[in-house]
């Protein structure tokens, strides 16, 4: 059996047990990730506390999953060190560049489970161009207009609005939605306790251009994140094969 065929084969199975009782565990497996970053204040206990739930409510973990986790936390040590430094945001606690321990792990544990939620698409999604495209639209948007609210946050709706024009089917839209009501739960918690906070977020505590950077978020989990890692994954399983 091809590569290919065993992820497609993992895919039909584990999408069977991500309908309601598996969108529950994922529900209580974010109420406590969210309970304990809210009352843990040692980021260094965090990164260990937060890997170890995880582990024991989403195992087994699959291939594909790590590749993700290996995608996700490096781009978002890069991305979030960009506009931290740019002042768009700033975290509390500044362990190392200007962020907490566990703040690249927490972005791992975002997009698991977002895709657990969602549950994988029946068929692949191919790594396209405009994938490549959505990207780079999204990272300039933060990496040039970081400074500047008013700017950043036109910035991010153009590039939110290129994203949703190359990428507006009924899945691509489910991402997106879900990551914004989960940004919607991990803002509120952060800002509410003084996790992260920003310069002038305007009428509200939480500033409209992160509604936006969290709509990529999902979308580009779909069209980018999974379809890289599945690819990957499906690379390293082939090395497996004797």
């Amino acid at each position: 059996m091809s590569a290919l065929a065993v992820t497609s084969a993992r895919r039909a199975m584990t999408s069977g047990v991500r309908g309601a009782p598996g969108r529950a565990v994922v529900a209580t497996s974010l109420a406590l990730t969210l309970l304990q970053i809210s009352t843990i204040h040692a980021s260094w206990l965090l990164a260990i506390v937060l890997p170890v739930q995880w582990a024991l409510i989403f195992r087994p973990i699959e291939r594909s999953e790590w590749a993700m986790f290996a995608i996700v936390g490096p781009f978002f040590i890069a991305q979030n060190y960009m506009a931290l430094r740019a002042g768009a945001f700033a975290f509390q606690q500044q362990d190392f560049l200007l962020m907490p321990w566990h703040e690249p792990l927490l972005w791992m544990g975002w997009y698991l489970h977002i895709v657990r939620f969602v549950a994988p698409p029946a068929q692949e999604v191919p790594l396209s161009r405009s994938a490549w495209l959505g990207l780079l639209a999204t990272v300039l948007a933060f990496s040039v207009f970081g400074g500047d609210v008013r700017a950043l946050t036109i910035a991010t709706s153009v590039s939110c609005a290129v994203l949703i024009a190359l990428f507006h089917t009924r899945g691509d839209l489910f991402y997106g939605v879900c990551a914004v009501l989960l940004g919607v739960l991990v803002e509120g918690v952060g800002v509410a306790n003084g996790l992260w906070s920003y310069p002038d977020p305007g009428s509200t505590p939480i500033p409209l251009w992160s509604f936006m950077m969290w709509t990529s978020v999902g979308v580009l989990g779909r069209r980018f994140v999974v379809p890289l890692a599945e690819w990957l994954a499906s690379k390293g399983e082939r090395h497996a094969q004797p």
